[in-house]
C-alpha cells in the first residue's frame, strides 16, 4: 500500500518505511505451507513445535497468527466449524440469537461489524487460541466477504499472490519502482518466508533512494515485532535524518547494532548492504584475512593477493563470457584455513567464488559480484587409502598430477576430460571427458568429500564406503553445485586397475548419422573393453589436419580405444564393432594393435579447442590469427543421438558457421566448437539456443559436463521448469542464507520475468488443482 501511494502521489508522500513487504509477489501462497514449519516451529524460547490442531503452540505472535490462519483454511467456514457468531449474534447460517452473542468487547471496527470472540465450550476453546489476531484476520477478510472463511482466505491469498505495483501503470516493474524517488527505508527479515528476503533486496536494488535495515532473525515474517525496540530506534533515526537533510546516498546503510546478540554468532552485527553490494573488501578485511593466513604459516601474508597484476588472471575462465576482477584472492593451504577464511567472509558478508584450474567454459568461477576468489591450487593432498582402491585427493590436484601419483600403484582415476582440470573442479561441474562409457562420470567416481559450508563449518558428505543408507545423500547435493553451497576441499575418489593392453581403431563414415547409429549399436552390445568412442565430424577432421598436420580423410570419423588385460578380449570387441560399422556403411576401417600408435590422434582430439581457435586463420593464410571459440555442450538419450547430431550440424552449416564437432558420442554428449568474430556473437547465441532447445525436446540436458555458470541459466529453466528451479533456489537459501557462495550462478537470486511467466502458465494454464 505504501508503494502504491508513493507511486500515485509523489508530492504527498515524502518518505517510505517498508517493513516485511514487497512491490510484487508470486510465491505468497506457496510460502504459507513453509510458514507452518518455519514460523510455528520456532526455537524453544518461543514454545515452538510440530503444528497440531489439538495442541496448538501458545507462545509467540507468529505461532498464534499462523495457527489462526491455518484454521481459517478449513473447507467449512471457521465460524460454522466452531459455532461462533458475529457481533450481531448471527451464526454462519444466518440465524440470529442475541442471547448467544459471544462478543466480549465492542468491535474494533464498528463500520465492519467485526469483534473478537471468546468461546464458552472448553473443548473447542483449546483448539484455537482466540487472540487479537482473530480480529485482525476478520478485519482483513471483511474487505472481501462478510465473514473471514476459507473462501475469503483464498481470495486474499490470490490478491497478495498476484500483487504488482506496476499493474495499471505504464512501464515495467523496474521502471515504476525507479520512479518512486522518495527516501525509503526497507526493513528485511532474513528468515521471512511470506515475503522472502531476496524480494526485499530486489526492492532496494530498484528504488533509487533507498537503504536496507536487515533483521537476521529465525522467527520468520513477524521477526520485526520481536525486535521492535531496535527497529523503532532505527526508524526514528531515519526520520530525524530526513528532517535535517534533503539528499541521501543510494544504498547507504543504517547500523543495526540493536539487533546484535553476542551470545548468538548468527545474528547480524552489521546489516546486510543493499544488493548488489555486499560487505566491503577494505583494508580492514584484507588485514583480517592476512591474519588468518599467517596463523597457518609464515608465508600466509603472501597468499593474499591484492594488486591488479596478481588479480588479473582470476578475472575469467576459458569461456567467452565477460570478465570480472575480484577484490581479493586468497590461496588457502588446508581445510582448516579454508574454514577460517569462509567464516570471515560469512561474518562480513563478502562473496566467495571458488576456483580450481580455471578451465571452465560457462563463467562459473568468474567473480561478477566482486568479493573474494578462493584459489584451491595449494590444496594438494594425495594419499592412498590402505587396503582400498581409493585415494584422498585435495581439491586443487590436477587430473594429470593425480594420474602421475597413481601410476606407480598400477591404478588410475577413470574420468578423463580433454583439458587438465582440478579434481575439485571436475566434481563441482560434472566434467567427465572421454572415458565415461567404461568408468562412469566424475560424479559417480567420488565416494566422499570434505566441504566447508557457507558459515565456515566443516562436514564430510558421507563415509567412504560403497553403501550408505544413513540420511540424505549430501554427496549428490554438493556434486555439480559449482561452489554455490560450499567449498570442496578434499575428495575420496574411486580407482581402477591400470590396463596392460591397449588397442585402437579409426572408422570413417559417409555422414554423422551413420557414425552415431554405429555407436548406439555398440552401446547396446555392451562391449566390455571399449574405453573411448569419440566422434569428429568432417569439419573437425579438416581442423585437425590443418592445425595438427594429420592426414585423415575429410569425413565423419570415430576414434576408438579398447583396453583390458586380455588382448584377445579387446580384439574380439573390435571385430564385433567393425561388423556394426560395416552395417552402417563405414567407408574405411583402420585397426592399430598397439594403442600407442594412436596417441598422436588422441592428442589432436584433446586439442580440438585450440585447433578451432586457429582454424579460420590458417585457412585464410594467417596462422597467427586466433578467434573466440564457443563450445557447446548438450547430452541426449543415445536413441535420439543420430537425429540430434545430424540436425545440429546442419543448422550451423546453414548459418555459415564452421562446426567443429567433437563428441563423447557413446554418452550421448556432444560438443560443437564454433570459432566466431565478435560481431557474430549475437547470431551464434541465437543459434545455440536453438540447439539446446532441440536437445531438451529430445529428452536431453542443456549441459552434459560443462555446468551452468552464467551461460546456461535460462536453459536450466527450459529443461527443468519453474518449480524445479525454485526448489534449487530454496535449497540455496536454506544452506547459504546470506547468499555469499558464488552468487548469481546456476539460477538468479530472484525469479526472472521468464520464470514468473512460466509459473503463471503452469498455475493458470488448465490445471485443476488448488492454487494453494
Amino acid at each position: 500500500l505504501a508503494l502504491e501511494w508513493g507511486a500515485s502521489y509523489p508530492s504527498f508522500v515524502s518518505e517510505l518505511c517498508l517493513i516485511a513487504g514487497c512491490g510484487r509477489h508470486s510465491d505468497w501462497a506457496t510460502g504459507i505451507g513453509e510458514c507452518e514449519r518455519f514460523a510455528i516451529m520456532a526455537d524453544g524460547r518461543w514454545n515452538g513445535g510440530e503444528y497440531d490442531a489439538r495442541d496448538p503452540p501458545l507462545g509467540g505472535l507468529a505461532a498464534a497468527r499462523m495457527t489462526a490462519m491455518l484454521t481459517y483454511r478449513s473447507p467449512a467456514g471457521a465460524d460454522e466449524k466452531f459455532g461462533r457468531r458475529d457481533a450481531s449474534g448471527t451464526d454462519a447460517k444466518g440465524t440470529r440469537d442475541a442471547t448467544k452473542n459471544q462478543a466480549t468487547k465492542p468491535p474494533a471496527h464498528p463500520e465492519l461489524g467485526v469483534a473478537s470472540h471468546s468461546n464458552e465450550n472448553a473443548t473447542t476453546a483449546k483448539s484455537l487460541p482466540f487472540t487479537a489476531v482473530e480480529s485482525y484476520l476478520q478485519y482483513q477478510g471483511r474487505k472481501f466477504t462478510r465473514r473471514f472463511d476459507a473462501n475469503c482466505y483464498v481470495q486474499l491469498t490470490y490478491t497478495l499472490d498476484s500483487h504488482d505495483v506496476s499493474r495499471g501503470r505504464e512501464g515495467s516493474y523496474e521502471d515504476v519502482m525507479r520512479g518512486i524517488t522518495q527516501r525509503s527505508m526497507v526493513v528485511g527479515i532474513t528468515s521471512d518466508v511470506l515475503y522472502p528476503f531476496h524480494l526485499q533486496r530486489e526492492m532496494v536494488r530498484t528504488l533509487p533512494n533507498s537503504r536496507m535495515f536487515a533483521i537476521d532473525s529465525v522467527h520468520g515474517h513477524d521477526g520485526f515485532l520481536l525486535e521492535i525496540d531496535g527497529l523503532n530506534k532505527a526508524v526514528r533515526a531515519f526520520r530525524d535524518e530526513g528532517a535535517t537533510t534533503t539528499t541521501t546516498t543510494t544504498g547507504e546503510n543504517l547500523r543495526g547494532n540493536a539487533f546484535a546478540d553476542d551470545a548468538n554468532p548468527d545474528y547480524d552485527r552489521d546489516p546486510l548492504p543493499p544488493a548488489p553490494s555486499y560487505g566491503a573488501v577494505n583494508d580492514g578485511f584484507v588485514a583480517a584475512l592476512r591474519s588468518v593466513c599467517v596463523e597457518f604459516d609464515r608465508d600466509g601474508f603472501n597468499r593474499v593477493l591484492t594488486s591488479a597484476a596478481e588479480k588479473k588472471p582470476y578475472a575469467g575462465d576459458m569461456g567467452h563470457h565477460p570478465r570480472a576482477t575480484p577484490d581479493v584472492v586468497v590461496l588457502p593451504s588446508s581445510t582448516a584455513e579454508t574454514a577460517k577464511i569462509v567464516r570471515l567472509c560469512y561474518e562480513r558478508r563478502v562473496p566467495v567464488v571458488t576456483r580450481g584450474a580455471g578451465t571452465g567454459l560457462e563463467g562459473g568461477c568468474v567473480p561478477y559480484d566482486g568479493g573474494l576468489v578462493l584459489d584451491t591450487s595449494l590444496l594438494k593432498t594425495t594419499r592412498m587409502v590402505p587396503g582400498e582402491q581409493l585415494a584422498v585427493v585435495g581439491a586443487g590436484v590436477l587430473k594429470n598430477e593425480l594420474d602421475a601419483f597413481l601410476k606407480p600403484h598400477g591404478l588410475l582415476f577413470g574420468p578423463d576430460p580433454s583439458s587438465n582440470p582440478s579434481i575439485g573442479g571436475m566434481a563441482s561441474t560434472g566434467g567427465s571427458g572421454m572415458s565415461t562409457l567404461k568408468y562412469g562420470t566424475s560424479k559417480e567416481n567420488v565416494r566422499s568429500m570434505t566441504v566447508v559450508t557457507p558459515s565456515g563449518r566443516v562436514i564430510q558428505t558421507r563415509r567412504a564406503v560403497r553403501k550408505s543408507s544413513t540420511g540424505y545423500e549430501l554427496n549428490a547435493l554438493y556434486l555439480g553445485a559449482e561452489g554455490t553451497l560450499g567449498v570442496i576441499t578434499e575428495l575420496t575418489v574411486r580407482l581402477f586397475p591400470r590396463p596392460t593392453v591397449r588397442c585402437g581403431a579409426v572408422a570413417t563414415f559417409p555422414d554423422v548419422a551413420s557414425a552415431a547409429k554405429t555407436v548406439v549399436d555398440a552401446v547396446g552390445a555392451n562391449l566390455q573393453t571399449l574405453l573411448r568412442c569419440e566422434l569428429m565430424n568432417d569439419e573437425g577432421i579438416e581442423c585437425t589436419n590443418v592445425v595438427f598436420k594429420t592426414t585423415l580423410a575429410r569425413a565423419p570419423t570415430l576414434f576408438l580405444e579398447f583396453v583390458g588385460n586380455d588382448r584377445e578380449a579387446a580384439e574380439k570387441d573390435w571385430r564385433a564393432m567393425a561388423e556394426m560399422a560395416k552395417k552402417n556403411h563405414a567407408t574405411k576401417l583402420d585397426f592399430a594393435a598397439d594403442g600407442e600408435a594412436l596417441d598422436e590422434l588422441w592428442d589432436a582430439r584433446r586439442g580440438c579447442y585450440l585447433g578451432a581457435m586457429r582454424y579460420r586463420g590458417i585457412k585464410e593464410g594467417n596462422p597467427k590469427k586466433k578467434e573466440h571459440v564457443y563450445v557447446g555442450d548438450v547430452c541426449v538419450p543415445t536413441s535420439k543421438l543420430a537425429a540430434c547430431v545430424s540436425e545440429t550440424e546442419a543448422d550451423f552449416k546453414a548459418a555459415g558457421f564452421p562446426c567443429v564437432m567433437c563428441a563423447h558420442i557413446s554418452d550421448g554428449n556432444f560438443h560443437c566448437l564454433i570459432p566466431y568474430a565478435p560481431e557474430e556473437e549475437a547470431k551464434l547465441m541465437k543459434l545455440n539456443d536453438k540447439v539446446i532447445a532441440r536437445a531438451i525436446a529430445y529428452g536431453g540436458a542443456a549441459s552434459g559436463e560443462h555446468g551452468v555458470g552464467i551461460g546456461k541459466m535460462k536453459h536450466v529453466l527450459w529443461e527443468h521448469g519453474p518449480f524445479h528451479v525454485d526448489a534449487q533456489r530454496r535449497i540455496k537459501r536454506a544452506l547459504d542464507p546470506r547468499m555469499i557462495m558464488n552468487p548469481g550462478k546456476i539460477f538468479a537470486a530472484e525469479p526472472t520475468e521468464e520464470e514468473r511467466a512460466a509459473r503463471r502458465r503452469h498455475m493458470v494454464g488448465g490445471g485443476t488443482g488448488s492454487k494453494l
